[in-house]
């Protein structure tokens, strides 16, 4: 009998422990707190690289989580469908691709013609013609950087790459296993009994895109995205676990009406040109939040924005309530930060051009033995404020600055 003591005890105490975490609620912000649109704008939420399972259970999945659109990205499909999105209820799925190029990825969002792609060896020589472009005819789509830091591009990254996934959900498990493999053990051990606090745990700031991404914007407009990046070989974490961990957020000025053509062009256009940030919903619904450029005269630019550096030039941050918890809104340029606050609307005067980007960080109590950590929340696009012009006698001048976009 007494072999069987110690086994039998560490059982329990796993069970006991299990129903701990059972009660655990990482929201940020009261359950009953009541969400409303950012003055101006409609936030539509949804997921880009979305791979594997069958269609109905994925967009059951996502109606279930409350996502306005996804983003499908089978891997080397070449034969994509000729419509470019449908709808599913009030779920718009987008039909984009993912592919093979070089030692990388590449994500192609909102292409409406199927012309550039042909085959794999042919559609390497067309995506490098592409690639080397500064601009492509928009319906060829965003041409996208997948899971960088794990399919890292050689040499010199190139002017028609639009962008880069700065957050995918499988890079976060595999990771954790690669790093910290105690860590990830221990989220398996917590997935029984809460998936989400699983995942969460093992997310930690994508410091290497950060750092890439801030690189690729000081030469070029480009777009930072979440991705979900399952391939639906496993039956967990589930789709409606993955679908509710990290979103993209789309600020539109108009609603979608369910127009599937009007509502795709709306979507696919502020993707490409950042009109959206990206959030780790499972802390906190961020329903509400912004960051907008306010001119002088009081004309608002949304992120993605390009535009010119002028007078009373101002960025604000507001969040849609202050978190229960600490909490940061850090505001960047061209990578380095210029300021940090704890107010629920943080304004920043901007005087020097650059490329500006917001992060909103907080600081839950995990349960044992993690405790305190400091977690992104949310991550803006990037603004793009290029040097002044100047008057100098009867012509005119542009002001060079010491650093930032030219």
């Amino acid at each position: 009998m007494k072999k069987f003591l110690v086994p039998t005890a560490l059982i329990f105490i796993y069970l006991i422990y299990g129903l701990y975490l059972a009660q655990y609620d990482a929201a940020i912000f009261p359950e009953d707190l009541v969400t409303e649109h950012p003055r101006g704008f409609l936030d539509y939420k949804g997921l880009t690289n979305v791979q594997g399972g069958e269609l109905g259970e994925v967009t059951a999945a996502a109606h279930a989580a409350g996502l306005d659109y996804i983003s499908l990205t089978d891997l080397n499909n070449f034969s994509r469908v000729s419509a470019s999105a449908t709808y599913h209820n009030n779920l718009l799925v987008m039909r984009d691709g993912e592919y093979s190029y070089l030692n990388s990825r590449l994500l192609n969002i909102g292409a409406t013609t199927s012309r550039h792609l042909q085959g794999v060896g042919r559609s390497q020589v067309l995506f490098a013609e592409l690639l080397s472009q500064d601009h492509k005819d928009a319906d060829l789509g965003l041409l996208v950087l997948a899971q960088p830091t794990k399919y890292v591009w050689s040499g010199d990254y190139p002017p028609g790459l639009d962008g880069l996934e700065l957050i995918n959900l499988k890079d976060v498990w595999q990771g954790a296993w690669l790093h910290n493999r105690w860590s990830f053990f221990l989220s398996l051990l917590i997935f029984p009994f809460q998936e989400k606090l699983a995942l969460l745990r093992l997310f930690e700031a994508p410091e290497d895109q950060l750092r890439l991404w801030d690189e690729l914007a000081q030469k070029h407009r480009s777009i930072g995205i979440a991705g979900v990046g399952s391939e639906g070989k496993l039956h967990y974490p589930t789709y409606e676990t993955l679908f509710s961990l990290v979103r993209n957020h789309v600020l539109l000025r108009s609603e979608l009406t369910g127009n599937t053509s009007s509502d795709f062009d709306k979507l696919s256009n502020a993707i490409h040109q950042g009109q959206f940030y990206m959030s780790l919903d499972v802390l906190g619904n961020p329903k509400g939040f912004n960051a907008f450029m306010r001119s002088g005269s009081g004309q608002i630019f949304p992120m993605g924005s390009e535009l010119k550096l002028q007078e009373g030039l101002l960025l604000e941050v507001a969040l849609p309530q202050k978190p229960k918890v600490p909490f940061d809104t850090i505001i960047y340029r061209n990578g380095e930060r210029m300021i940090t606050s704890n107010a629920q609307v943080t304004q920043y005067y901007v005087n020097t051009p650059g490329v500006y980007r917001v992060m909103v960080r907080v600081i839950p109590t995990l349960p044992l033995p993690d405790g305190k950590k400091w977690i992104p929340w949310i991550y803006t696009n990037m603004f793009y404020v290029q040097p002044k012009l100047e008057s100098k006698g009867s012509g005119m001048r542009t002001t060079k600055p010491s650093s930032g976009v030219s």
